[in-house]
């Protein structure tokens, strides 16, 4: 079953796979990360950069394969960049460092409510992308670009907050699965299930979900989370614990589930939480329309590919 992951989580993957410093623009009033993005006037001879046994490597040597590896994405990123940059200046909009360095907040908060173990968790993040400091800047430029972009077409609806109050501090279900492709293949493993036999193995045994390695257990399920079928969640709130439901058809498979135990996080009230579970909801509101804004923005970019290896990778990375 498909596993819910949250949305301002989603928006920093996309945005993080478009990781290179803004180019610089003279009429801008945007700050710049600095860095190379700000380097002008570089001679068009080769420039060594590694030596290999005494040989030397040139940033010649290296554009060729370069471009090949990854000069599709690079140049996705650097349209998104000034695509950005431009809509700020139409817009007289002007993105501050501190609404730069808040992008780093809200990604540490994503990341984990111990502000240690957050630290932690994004410096193994920056290393497994190569996101060393320019890059990492660059990145943050360009959230906190969106996100100014999009915030007059956020709305916190009442009903999504509630929702978000639900997910997190409502009842929630341990369940194993057992899915089958055919009616009568999850009848016959009802039947067994119901005479006793080990539901685990069963599932393990027999089931075409990726839980069934192992023995069907899912993660705690939320009645208030969409991500699961609405026939799957509403058959939840009626069962007992050490129950199995009767067959669940979902689109075109078959599900059983037995339910392993009920969780009751520690009970807060809607008023208290209100305030932090709707700036919550805003930050994955602004994630989805930033989302959509950047694609949007490369979908209709006019880019002329003139370098033969370049223009492939473009196209594959399109």
């Amino acid at each position: 079953m498909t596993q819910r992951i949250p949305l301002c989580l989603l928006a920093g993957t996309l945005l993080i796979g478009c990781e290179t410093a803004p180019q610089p623009a003279a009429s801008s009033s945007q700050p710049a990360p600095t860095g190379l993005a700000q380097q002008t006037g570089q001679p068009n001879t080769a420039r060594p950069v590694a030596y290999i046994n005494g040989t030397t490597v040139t940033d010649r040597d290296l554009q060729g394969p370069l471009i090949e590896a990854a000069g599709g994405s690079v140049l996705s990123e650097i349209t998104l960049d000034r695509l950005i940059r431009d809509q700020l200046d139409q817009r007289g909009l002007t993105l501050t460092p501190a609404l730069i360095e808040q992008e780093k907040a809200n990604m540490l908060a994503t990341l984990s409510a111990d502000p240690n173990e957050a630290v932690r968790l994004l410096n193994e993040m920056r290393a497994r992308r190569g996101l060393g400091e320019i890059r990492f800047q660059s990145m943050l430029f360009r959230n906190a670009g969106l996100r100014l972009l999009v915030q007059d077409q956020v709305e916190v609806a009442p009903a999504l907050v509630f929702q978000a109050y639900e997910l997190q501090y409502g009842k929630r279900y341990r369940v194993r699965i057992l899915v089958a492709e055919t009616m009568a293949k999850a009848s016959e493993l009802l039947i067994r299930a119901k005479a006793g036999e080990s539901f685990s193995d069963l599932a393990a045994k027999n089931s075409t979900d990726v839980s069934a390695a192992q023995g069907g257990l899912l993660s705690p399920i939320s009645p208030a989370d969409a991500t699961y079928p609405k026939t799957l969640r509403q058959s939840l709130e009626g069962m007992q614990i050490g129950g199995i439901s009767d067959l669940l058809a979902v689109d075109d498979r078959f599900i059983i589930m037995k339910l392993e135990e009920i969780l009751s996080p520690d009970p807060i009230s809607f008023v208290d939480a209100r305030p932090q579970l709707e700036r919550t909801v805003r930050l994955e509101t602004e994630a989805q329309l930033m989302q959509q804004t950047a694609r949007a923005m490369l979908a209709d970019a006019k880019v002329v590919v003139l370098d033969p290896a370049l223009n492939k990778s473009w196209n594959a990375q399109q």
